[in-house]
Parts: structure tokens; sequence; C-alpha cells
């Protein structure tokens, strides 16, 4: 371990660097942000914001729509789901294929922000939420929350 620090050195150095308006070298402290206008507190947070235009490629384009699409195929399948979900082992396929559908509308949604993709986003919601409300009818349904009560096994 090294002795202590001169912090009188190291503050003069920094004065200097403020005072000829060069920016810090690239092994100092980061950035501080701007100076606080009248009436707002100083921050002391480095500035971590970025000005550069977010570049997106045509791959990362089809990679949204691609996710958007698999969520609405999944609502589509759940949608029309070819088998009995009133108990047992396809009951719960159902619940998983639901929260995988939530899930897929949460990485779609994900991704589309990244990517500023505004309708792909408002899709992954819509997929979100409808992969939620197919799980929420069959949950409620079973845990004694709606007027129906059903059973998770078959008799």
């Amino acid at each position: 371990m090294t002795g202590p620090r001169d912090w009188d050195k190291e503050m003069a150095e920094i004065d200097k660097i403020i005072a000829s308006g060069k920016s810090a070298p690239a092994s100092g402290p980061p950035a501080l942000s701007a100076p606080a206008r009248e009436g707002q507190p100083k921050s002391n947070v480095p500035d971590t914001r970025s000005t550069a235009p977010i570049v997106t490629r045509g791959r990362h384009k089809l990679a949204v729509w691609f996710r958007a699409l698999v969520g609405v195929g999944g609502v589509v399948a759940l949608q029309i789901w070819p088998y009995g979900n009133s108990c047992g082992t396809m009951l719960y396929l159902y619940v998983l294929t639901a929260f995988m559908v939530t899930l897929v509308g949460a990485w779609t949604m994900r991704a589309s922000w990244t990517h500023r993709r505004g309708v792909a986003h408002v899709g992954g919601l819509l997929v979100l939420i409808a992969g939620l409300i197919f799980a929420a009818i069959q949950i409620l349904e079973r845990t004694g929350y709606a007027a129906v009560r059903l059973g998770w096994t078959c008799p």
C-alpha cells in the first residue's frame, strides 16, 4: 500500500486544469455535471449521459420485430390452445406458456426501447398484458378469488 496522499497537491492540479479550460486527463476522475443554475443545488454526481446518437443497424431492427412477432404468435397460440386446460398437466403447461409469453413481451419491450422502435414497444406491451391476462384467468379461478372455484388437479 502506498503512503498517505497529498491532497493539497492534487487539488492544486485540479484547480490548474479547471483554470486552463482543458479537459481532465484520461486517467483522472470523471468530469462532474454542468454547474447548477441559480436556485438548484450543486450536484457532485458525474455526468454519464451520452450525447451521441444511437446507431441501430438493420439486423437490430429485424431482431426487434422478430421478437414482437414471436410474442404475437404466442398470444395467438394461447387464444387457440388446442388442448384442454381445465386441470392437470395441460393446465400447468398452459400457465407456463402464458408466463413465457409475458416474458417475451417484456423482452420485446426492452429491445424496442433500446433500439427506439415505438410501434414494436407498444406491441410488446400488449403482448405482456395479454400474457398476464391469460395467466390470471386460470390462476384466479383456482385461488378462490373468482366466483367459480376450480381445482388444479383432475378428479
